[in-house]
């Protein structure tokens, strides 16, 4: 049975099935199948078709034949409408259930063209391959949207001061503590946030500290070297135990440059640098890195096949090596952050994933739970490439992470 949810929001259970409203998540029937969007409230209901999901990031438009499409775009413009006039009145909608402020005949509208562009795209598109894979990270990234991050209000008030630091005051006293995280942003599966998010990716390093953990404190496991380590993996190579730029320096380069200088030739030869003094370190990192081996593995010409079965298409050959490179880096991150909620889940501990930033995993940790550490470490660092170096940083804020152990 197709149904429709009426809000994103847990404490907003709202679901239009059989041309009625309901609102009471017990008593609904069993057997519903099908709808647009999932949301936090359906994780443990049963086997449920997502379409959103199988648009794999597409926009409707670029599928639903010109009935709906116009259908749609209509209920969308009425959506914006009511959104922004909701705003302007300054009603909160974080702490205000959608459906209790829209006109019944509305929401009934909506879900109605809700229900006939999930069953045409369910019906037409097909399952996507990697549907589960991508079902749980959706599920994962919503409950880090449920969690809202504590920010110490004082603390970014004493940014005010700072002529440097005004426009993105003002932006983030205002922003929604919460991270509404975008999965489908990128064409490599690398994460972004929606517009109305925290803007937690782009946020500057020195900001960080106006968030605070709303358990005990803050724990990161990052990859050390993490598009390196990709490269290693993809060609069978071993992982090194140390840090992967001192080991480039050691194996690669002889010891001939500083640490630093190696780590940025490495990436400028990885994302294409044209310049003469990178096409030296290229020349150098090629012989040791076999590119077209990889090439003829995960790229055919035209698409690129990651060896966690992404499909990017319309890549040239000038970006094919970072594509593969990096979508295999963000998709194993999510991987492993998957992991780790499930276990923490699982287990039922207080600690919880508090965002995903790049390739590392923030948790905010209970301290009467900072024992189980080493089991993140390992679940961080065995991957399907090998065991990879994680760096591991503990801090009262995310903008004091203090780094305790790395590599290991």
């Amino acid at each position: 049975m197709i149904f429709q949810t009426l809000d994103d929001k847990s404490d907003c259970v709202g679901i239009y099935y059989n041309k009625e409203l309901h609102f009471d998540l017990a008593s609904l029937p069993a057997g519903l199948t099908k709808t647009w969007k999932y949301v936090s409230y359906l994780r443990d209901y049963g086997e449920i078709d997502y379409a959103e999901i199988y648009l794999e990031g597409r926009k409707p438009s670029e599928v639903l034949p010109e009935y709906l499409k116009e259908d749609w775009e209509d209920v969308s413009q009425k959506l914006t409408a009511v959104t922004r006039s909701l705003r302007l009145s300054k009603v909160n909608l974080d702490e205000n259930c959608i459906y209790d402020l829209t006109p019944t005949r509305f929401l009934i509208e909506t879900c109605e063209i809700k229900n006939r562009m999930t069953e045409y795209i369910i019906k037409n598109l097909g399952k996507p391959q990697r549907y589960s894979y991508l079902l749980k990270v959706r599920q994962m990234l919503d409950d880090i949207a449920e969690r809202p991050l504590k920010i110490n209000r004082k603390v970014l008030n004493s940014y005010m001061s700072a002529a440097s630091s005004k426009t993105q005051y003002h932006k983030l006293a205002s922003a929604s503590p919460k991270i509404f995280y975008n999965q489908f942003g990128t064409k490599t599966g690398r994460l972004t946030t929606t517009p109305d998010s925290f803007p937690l990716l782009t946020l500057k390093k020195s900001l960080r500290r106006i968030i605070e953990p709303r358990n005990d404190l803050f724990v990161e496991f990052d990859f050390n070297g993490a598009e390196v380590r990709v490269m290693l993996g993809l060609l069978g190579k071993e992982q090194p135990s140390g840090d992967v730029h001192d080991f480039h320096n050691a194996e690669v380069f002889g010891n001939h440059y500083t640490r630093e200088e190696v780590k940025t030739a490495f990436f400028a030869w990885l994302y294409g640098s044209k310049s003469k003094k990178i096409k030296e370190y290229g020349k150098v990192l090629e012989t040791f890195y076999n590119k077209e081996k990889i090439l003829g593995k995960y790229w055919d010409g035209t698409t690129v096949r990651t060896p966690l079965k992404k499909h990017i298409p319309d890549v040239d050959e000038h970006h094919a090596l970072n594509y593969i490179v990096q979508s295999t880096c963000a998709e194993l991150t999510l991987l492993q952050a998957l992991k780790i909620d499930y276990f923490l889940r699982s287990r039922k501990y207080r600690s919880r994933i508090a965002a995903i930033i790049h390739d590392s995993v923030i948790i905010d940790f209970c301290k009467d739970e900072t024992h189980i550490i080493p089991e993140i470490f390992k679940l961080m660092s065995s991957t399907m490439f090998g065991t990879f170096g994680v760096n591991v940083s503990r801090g009262p804020n995310l903008g004091a992470l203090r780094k305790e152990s790395e590599y290991a």
